[in-house]
């Protein structure tokens, strides 16, 4: 996809992956059989994808909440923060983190604008949490709850 067709997916203007290459690490595409938490076969570090032209429809039509979310500034940026956060059902709000950084979620800034998002988003009973391999944490108003991934 060009930037105009990113654009017109959803991205915002001018927020491009650039050398961010998190969700290729982070997430499973089953298409091409990668398993999540490990760098996917297509990817050359600090350039992106060699396949891009044949990148399964998981990748093309994926964007993370920094490429949509106006709010969010530089420093939340997936390379930048450790995590890509999403929406996937049934949560609206996931932090899948960088297994080689399982703590970057609880830095500052993140950690509490986490948790204020996660309280909000409780008051209208949606999910909030995070995702560091196979554990999975619940993000509920004044606690944290593990669960099995």
């Amino acid at each position: 996809m060009s930037e105009a067709e990113d654009e017109a997916a959803g991205a915002l203007p001018g927020r491009t992956c650039g050398t961010c290459h998190m969700c290729c690490k982070v997430f499973p595409i089953a298409e091409i059989g990668k398993e999540g938490y490990s760098n996917c076969v297509y990817l050359k570090p600090g350039e992106g994808c060699t396949n891009y032209d044949a990148r399964p429809e998981t990748c093309r039509n994926f964007f993370c909440d920094w490429r949509r979310e106006p709010s969010l500034d530089e420093s939340w940026k997936p390379c930048n923060a450790g995590f890509v956060l999403h929406d996937p059902a049934p949560y609206a709000m996931l932090a899948s983190v960088d297994a080689d950084r399982p703590d970057s979620w609880r830095q500052e800034p993140y950690y509490s604008q986490l948790k204020e998002w996660a309280s909000d988003l409780a008051e209208g009973q949606h999910l909030a949490a995070v995702r560091v391999g196979s554990k999975t944490t619940l993000l509920i108003k004044d606690r944290e709850v593990d669960i099995d991934g």
